[in-house]
């Protein structure tokens, strides 16, 4: 189809007059000045009307929700309409809307185009057609993908494993007006649903929509995330269907690994995943974990969760709150410590590269329970599979061979789970892409004073400086002085660097006479 021509469109937009399009549509606009007021349309309890048309530049702006525009904005997102179709509506009323013309044009109570739901549809059918409607909106909306951008989740493999969508109002544009017969049986199934509310208006507008859906695709609940955050006082920016929430997000990651990292917000679930961390769920909030949750932990025998609430009072408490009720389901449960205020989200952004941080976090997971962190049997199964060791976030090469301490995985190219309403393998998933280190069955005595630290291993003692100047998880530079008797080598290197390792242990087996494994093997401890 050809591209309109740039002149028309500019012609469109300066010579059919917005305010008698208005008009047109029913409304009243107020004269304010030299502009006009009408309760805007596109957010509700604008009692107080707050957006204002501009004959002059033949604007709209609203200032309660920010939507704002031209006359085929305005086309767009009242009658539900690609930009094109916009432009061909107006284009046919050039001559009937001018600002210098009298006459209106009638409102039109026919939908331009087909409804996306079907007048027969049960209620999961209803849900899947809306989810299907918000899904490829969203994939044609530069707001959507603006906020997932912002928000460090612009990834297609994302935005279609979990059928994300965006509701931007053009939904009720697209059902036949109420006034028809089935206009209303399509709204009120909507309403029933929660979809709509009972002033006609789409629950989730402005939203970031995200289905949760059981093992089989059925959907059990939708969230939604405003994508504005100046919206005013009292608006909820977190939205779901009323009743109690139902299901577990990712349900596939539960079948695959004994092992979760559960996040307080979706959004921050949606963090680890975009970077690699796929064993990963979410509550409803700091006090969100529900039933469904408890179910289906039991039910795929989760052993161990990582529990990565926000790092504030109400998330401290809800953490420890839970982690004393799934100790008396007999899961072991240890806590993310992000830096103080922080989200998953929010840390995530602050650092580069993100998936190295997030590993370093779930690697330094404090143990919530009794006594010393247990060795589970999915660490045993680890290690029967996998190189015994710490291995390397740069290289992938095991810096540490101590057979009792299990091996860490941090951000592999993991496959994605199969997409969302279709079943998913139980092998579909790997094992945990990251998981906390257990302190060693042989404990390592150190020496620690306020400017360094001694530890001595075997006939050889090494003596650490520096700590206090990484100020961050991404680095662990250090000055080490290894001595044995008489003989000691000195150098300040990057821990987390395997070169930097490599050329150290290489000078202090010379320097001590001993073997490099032996000095390879200690580095490992030390770095523990």
């Amino acid at each position: 189809m050809a591209r309109l021509p740039d002149e028309l469109i500019e012609r469109i937009k300066s010579d059919v007059s917005l305010l008698r399009l208005v008009e047109s549509q029913g409304y009243q606009p107020k004269k304010q000045g030299k502009d006009y007021a009408i309760s805007c349309p596109f957010h509700e309890g604008d009692n107080t009307p707050s957006l204002i048309i501009s004959p002059k530049s033949n604007l709209y702006h609203c200032f309660g929700c920010n939507a704002a525009g031209s006359v085929v904005d305005w086309v767009m997102k009242t009658q539900g309409v690609s930009f094109r179709f916009a432009c061909e509506l107006l284009q046919k009323d050039l001559g009937l809307i001018a600002d210098s013309g009298t006459q209106t044009v009638r409102q039109n109570t026919t939908t331009k185009l087909a409804a996306p739901l079907s007048i027969d549809a049960d209620k999961q059918t209803a849900l899947r057609q809306v989810i299907d409607c918000y899904h490829q909106t969203l994939k044609q909306s530069p707001e959507a993908f603006a906020y997932l951008e912002k928000r460090g989740l612009k990834s297609a493999e994302l935005i279609d494993t979990f059928q994300l969508g965006h509701a931007n109002r053009t939904l009720a544009y697209r059902l036949p007006e109420k006034n028809r017969k089935a206009g209303a049986e399509l709204r009120g199934k909507l309403q029933d649903i929660g979809l709509l509310r009972k002033s006609g208006h789409e629950h989730f507008n402005g939203c970031l929509v995200v289905p949760i859906m059981d093992e089989n695709g059925v959907i059990t609940e939708l969230y939604g995330r405003k994508l504005n955050d100046n919206l005013r006082p009292g608006t909820a920016y977190h939205l779901y269907l009323p009743g109690p929430h139902q299901g577990v997000w990712n349900v596939q990651a539960l079948k695959a690994s004994r092992e979760i990292i559960l996040c307080e917000a979706l959004i921050d679930a949606m963090t680890f995943w975009v970077h690699g961390f796929r064993n990963v769920t979410a509550s409803y909030g700091t006090s969100g974990f529900t039933a469904s949750h408890l179910a289906a932990f039991k039910q795929h025998d989760i052993q161990r969760v990582l529990i990565a609430y926000d790092r504030d009072e109400p998330g401290n408490r809800a953490a420890g709150e839970l982690a004393k009720k799934l100790a008396t389901e007999g899961i072991d449960c240890l806590r993310l410590l992000l830096p103080k205020g922080m989200d998953v989200n929010e840390y995530a952004q602050q650092v580069t590269p993100a998936a190295k941080s997030l590993g370093l976090a779930i690697r330094q997971a404090e143990w919530m329970g009794e006594g010393r962190a247990p060795l589970r049997e999915l660490d045993t199964e680890m290690q029967s599979s996998s190189p015994t060791g710490v291995i390397d976030t740069d290289t992938g090469e095991v810096i540490s061979a101590a057979p009792e301490i299990p091996p860490t995985f941090t951000t592999p190219a993991h496959p994605a789970p199969a997409a969302l309403g279709h079943p998913c393998p139980s092998a579909a998933l790997p094992e945990p892409a990251a998981s906390p280190l257990p302190e060693p069955e042989s404990f390592v005595e150190a020496e620690v004073s306020e400017h360094e630290t001694v530890i001595n291993l075997g006939d050889r003692r090494y003596r650490i400086r520096g700590l206090h100047k990484n100020l961050s998880y991404d680095q662990l530079k250090v000055n080490v002085l290894v001595s044995r008797g008489e003989h000691f080598h000195v150098d300040t290197l990057e821990l987390y660097n395997a070169r930097q390792r490599g050329v150290y242990l290489k000078q202090a087996g010379l320097e001590l006479g001993v073997n490099e494994e032996v000095i390879k093997k200690d580095l490992g401890q030390v770095l523990l």
